[in-house]
């Protein structure tokens, strides 16, 4: 990572895009300072129902590489954050999407998505990318 000055945390479609090669998220990737994802994004790459072994090897590579942050269960302050963005949203954050967010947040990260139920939601930055067809 060289480094444009910026930190992601990676959301579940930005993971399956990486590594089905989608080569704008790769750009942006290549170019971050610091990565990471949430807890919640690798519960939910690794159940989805499609998933070969193949795919959640390739999966355990990425986590190696990166942060993967904890949802801090007994921390007032960020549960506060989390029902925050979820009241402020304009499409109403599914609850894992607003812990997603509280998480970036609270670590100076962008989300980088192509979930446009992040769009708009204030106090959260956000890096948007145009997903590939992938075969799951």
């Amino acid at each position: 990572m060289s480094g444009d000055g910026k930190r992601y945390l990676l959301d579940t479609n930005a993971i399956v895009q990486l590594l089905a090669g989608n080569s704008e998220v790769a750009e942006v990737v290549g170019g971050a300072d610091f990565l990471a994802t949430s807890v919640i994004c690798q519960f939910e790459f690794l159940s989805f129902p499609g998933l070969s072994e193949e795919d959640a090897v390739l999966y355990s590579r990425f986590a190696s590489r990166v942060k993967t942050f904890p949802v801090p269960a007994d921390d007032p302050e960020f549960a506060n954050r989390v029902v925050a963005f979820r009241k402020s949203s304009v499409r109403k954050l599914k609850m894992p999407d607003a812990i997603v967010a509280a998480t970036a947040a609270e670590n100076g990260c962008a989300i980088l998505t192509a979930d446009d139920d992040f769009r708009g939601v204030p106090g959260l930055e956000v890096r948007f990318f145009t997903p590939v067809q992938v075969g799951f």
